[in-house]
């Protein structure tokens, strides 16, 4: 396998894993979200402040790692990489996220009801 080859593999893996943690990154602030409730207008800004962090991080891929040259398989890679990671990880996570919530809830509604009495 010639240098440039294994140069093009090698970009093309560190696309899937940019995507890949940039859905972690989200699912985080889904987290964060179930947890603690936000207004409408805080999950917007924390939306916006998500997007301009994965756009600055998807430039940086291609500043560092490609002199800057805007390659169409990186920007494939980085969405295909979310995508995978949220049809096999993040689908997981997401399941045991919510009975998890729905614990945290029956355990509220009960230790409510104890201080009642």
């Amino acid at each position: 396998m010639t240098a440039s080859i294994r140069y093009e593999f090698h970009l093309a893996l560190l696309s899937l894993l940019t995507g890949a943690g940039l859905m972690t990154v989200y699912d985080l602030v889904c987290v964060l979200r179930m947890i603690l409730p936000h207004s409408r207008p805080a999950v917007g800004a924390e939306d916006l402040a998500y997007g301009i962090y994965s756009a600055l991080i998807t430039f940086s891929l291609l500043y560092e790692q490609n002199n800057g040259a805007l390659r169409a398989y990186v920007i494939a890679g980085t969405v295909l990489g979310m995508v995978l990671y949220q049809r096999f990880a993040g689908s997981i996570l997401l399941k045991y996220l919510k009975k998890g919530q729905e614990y945290l809830k029956i355990k509220r509604k009960l230790h409510g009801r104890r201080k009642k009495r």
